[in-house]
This record gives structure tokens, C-alpha cells and sequence, in this order.
């Protein structure tokens, strides 16, 4: 889905769950994910104006990490996505790059 064309408030950044990889040990147990994050994890898809206006702007396929109540959950088109708020974003970086 394009969501390209669509416009969010100025301070808002709209967010998809980046999928979860299972965790497994080496003789193949599937190990279960029962503890919640202490924070968590985001892949832009579209920013607000003054979020992409900042000197160190968020761009969208960027990664965000913020507290885990933060966002709200959003359907769009039968996908889930999460509006976060500019002021809630502890980290963001660029794919190609390592945290």
C-alpha cells in the first residue's frame, strides 16, 4: 500500500512493526517472546512536516525506538500502524545503519 500521497499532523510520525523473528536455541527450541520490551521499535512510513523540517531530520524506512505505551494503534486499509508523537522518539536511525 502507498501511503505517499497522504499527509499527518506536523509533530506526528506514523510507524509499522517491523516483523518478529523468532527466537531459537541451537537444538531448535523455539523460545517464547513472554516479557514485554522495555522499549520498542518502529519503521517510518510517513513523517509530519515538522518532523522532516528538523536538523536531523526522520525520514521514512528510518527506525525509531520509543517507549513501548507511546504510540496509538491506527487501521488503515486492514493494516495496523502506530502514530508516535515527535517529542516520545528516544533513538532513530537510517537502515544501512547499526545501534
Amino acid at each position: 500500500m502507498e501511503l505517499t500521497d497522504k499527509k499527518i499532523l506536523p509533530t506526528k510520525i506514523l510507524l509499522k512493526k517491523p516483523e518478529k523473528k523468532e527466537k531459537k536455541t541451537d537444538s531448535g527450541i523455539i523460545i517464547p517472546n513472554i516479557v514485554e520490551d522495555v522499549t520498542s521499535l518502529g519503521i517510518v512510513v510517513l513523517v509530519g512536516s515538522a518532523v522532516a523540517a528538523l536538523e536531523q531530520p526522520i525520514r521514512p524506512s528510518d527506525f525509531v525506538m520509543y517507549p513501548p505505551r507511546a504510540v496509538m494503534k491506527v487501521r488503515y486499509e486492514d493494516e495496523d500502524f502506530y502514530l508516535l508523537n515527535l517529542q516520545d522518539v528516544l533513538l532513530f536511525w537510517a537502515p544501512s545503519a547499526s545501534i
